[in-house]
């Protein structure tokens, strides 16, 4: 019996800016809800911002993961639980020293840059998640900072700065690369969208094995392999296809919606919604 159902965002339940999330997948959370089914948020965007939104209408009383489970908050974004993120001194120097631009992430939601290092493709990036970002020197951050992002568009400047982060321990890199830029995560060892799965189960004293987790890319690996059923969307990648309990449709052709139908009817209270 599934009790929980969490879910990324991003090519998930969010299907981009031109179609946003489908009215299909508010009504099938909607029916899931009259079910006595929870909702979780878990995705690697930062706390806050068109994130929070989202989490504040699937599940307004619930807790939800952000920054690919180094930090957990409720609906109105006060920490829960947070994975400090290492090395931050090292890190920061090393971007000073390639001027390599770079954002840090909050467990109470807050986002910093260097006056200095905010060219346009980082701004893009900030402005994409909604969440609104200010100038501070590491020194003035009061909360726990989670997570760092690097933003490289010169592909050479990062090849060459890589094995310095890498040779850093206790961190995990998770690298997107584009044929303009790089963009990377850095982020505790060890912690992942699991992880947060593992806090939510604790959380509402029930097992992983109640949990579903709906996702459709590389960060969403763990979580699916984890989970008591893992869903993956027909727009995910290979690898989260090859290990998924279920392959349900695209995110832009109700494939959400079908997920939530499938579990509840796993459950026993199929939704009759349309293929």
């Amino acid at each position: 019996m599934i009790k929980l159902i969490a879910l990324d965002l991003h090519g998930t339940f969010y299907a981009g800016r031109s179609f946003g999330v489908p009215d299909s997948a508010w009504e099938a959370v909607a029916k899931a809800r009259q079910q006595g089914l929870r909702f979780a948020v878990c995705t690697g965007r930062p706390q806050g911002g068109y994130g929070l939104a989202y989490a504040q209408r699937l599940d307004p009383n619930g807790p939800h993961v952000f920054n690919d489970g180094a930090s957990v908050c409720d609906a109105q974004g006060r920490s829960l639980h947070a994975h400090a993120l290492p090395h931050l001194t090292e890190l920061i120097e090393l971007a000073r020293k390639y001027e390599l631009p770079f954002d840090l992430m909050g467990a109470e939601g807050g986002r910093y840059y260097e006056e200095g290092l905010m060219p346009p493709e980082l701004l893009s990036h900030i402005e994409m998640t909604g969440v609104e970002a200010r100038s501070a020197l590491l020194g003035e951050i009061e909360e726990t900072l989670v997570r760092l992002w690097f933003v490289a568009s010169d592909l050479g400047l990062w090849e060459m700065v890589k094995p310095e982060l890498a040779a850093l321990p206790s961190i995990d890199l998770a690298e997107y690369k584009s044929p303009r830029e790089v963009i990377t995560g850095v982020i505790r060892k060890g912690v992942t969208k699991a992880t947060g799965l593992q806090w939510l189960a604790e959380h509402y004293s029930i097992s992983l094995s109640e949990i579903a987790m709906i996702g459709d890319s590389h960060n969403d690996l763990e979580a699916i392999r984890e989970a008591g059923l893992g869903i993956a969307m027909g727009n995910a990648v290979d690898e989260i296809r090859a290990i998924a309990d279920h392959i349900t449709g695209h995110v832009r052709e109700q494939g959400f919606a079908q997920a939530v139908e499938y579990i509840l009817a796993l459950n026993g209270h199929p939704l009759g919604l349309s293929r």
